[in-house]
Order: structure tokens, then sequence, then C-alpha cells
């Protein structure tokens, strides 16, 4: 090193660049950021822009549609099922809507042929599959029948080997009994309490 002379030394190390983190109560650290996303998530509800102009409401109104997307049961063409109802969401729903309204996309109510419901006397939640209705011929959107909705007919009752049995229903519910009567008995009071919950919003 004798006999040359050290002009400067350049640190390449991005202190701003390194993010925060937060610790939640299962001890997982996180992004601000990223626990944001999962609270708008989990609350069903599309975070205010980082930007203080005013939003224009075609493309609010297209972000809220984009922030939480109930799918129907997908079917083929010839009436195979090819998927379940699905919950899912897109990021960035506000980024992406101002995108698509500047590509000439827009909401049609009038254009509307399905449309998704809450489960009727269910869980509220972003992750809520609840249903999906059609407008009847004059055009008026039918309201849920909780009867209709928790059929006793789609309970089915099974034993697992060496243990209890287990009365399932499609909307998401599971009775246990120690019998198959038991068991179905106690699916019948759940539906039961359920359509009774619902019986004053019907």
């Amino acid at each position: 090193m004798s006999g040359k002379e050290i002009i400067g030394s350049v640190d390449f190390t991005n202190e701003a660049s390194t993010p925060e983190y937060v610790q939640t109560e299962s001890g997982q650290l996180v992004t601000p950021e990223f626990l944001a996303f999962i609270q708008q998530t989990m609350s069903g509800k599309l975070a205010e822009p980082d930007h203080d102009d005013e939003l224009d409401p075609q493309v609010r109104a297209l972000a809220e549609e984009l922030s939480v997307i109930h799918l129907p049961e997908w079917t083929s063409p010839v009436g195979r099922k090819l998927a379940e109802p699905t919950v899912t969401s897109i990021k960035q729903a506000t980024r992406v809507a101002e995108y698509l309204i500047k590509r000439g996309v827009r909401v049609h109510p009038e254009l509307e042929e399905i449309r998704w419901i809450p489960t009727p006397a269910g869980s509220p939640g972003a992750f809520d599959t609840g249903a999906h209705i059609i407008p009847d011929a004059e055009g008026n959107w039918p309201t849920p029948d909780a009867e209709e909705f928790y059929d006793f007919d789609e309970i089915s009752v099974k034993q697992v080997e060496g243990s209890a049995w287990y009365a399932t229903h499609p909307r998401g519910i599971a009775c246990e009994g120690k019998t198959k009567s038991e068991a179905y008995a106690a699916m019948v009071a759940e539906l039961r309490r359920r359509i009774d919950d619902a019986e004053p919003a019907r």
C-alpha cells in the first residue's frame, strides 16, 4: 500500500431501502404495508388512496369491486363443475381500477346479470362465500330465502373411522354427534337457528 493514496471510500449499503418491520401477536415480522393489506382484506374494505386528490367515483366503484371478488360456482358448458364458489382479491385494486378506467372499462349496473349477497345470518367477513342471485323476468332482484339457502336436504352425515359421526352442510357448517341421528339433529338445530336469525331480514 506504500506510495498509494486513498482518494475516497464508497458505501454501497442503502439504509433508506431497508424496510421497517413490526411484530404481530403471533411473533411474525411483517412490514406495516403488508399488515395494512391483510387488515383490508379481512375487513373487505378498500383502503384509502395514498394521494390527497379526490378519487374519481368511477375508479372507486370499480376498485371496490376488485378489492374483494366473490366468484360463483364455475361449470363447463356441459354442466360439469369446474370449481367451487371462491373469494379472491386483487392487490393494488385502486391502481388497477385507474388503469382499466383509462382503458375504457366501466361499471354498468343496468347490465348486471348476477349479484352476490352475504350469507343470511352468517358470520360477516371478506371471505364469506355467500350466494349469487339473478333478477326475475321483471328485472327485480329476489330477497334470499333462508329456508332454501339452508336446505335440510343437503345435509350429509358420515362417520369417521373409529370416531364420532359428523353432519356437514354445503354452506360450510359441520356438527358432531355420538350417533348418526345425534349429528343430524345437531345440524338441523344449527340450520334452524340460522334461519330464525335471518327471519327479520327477510
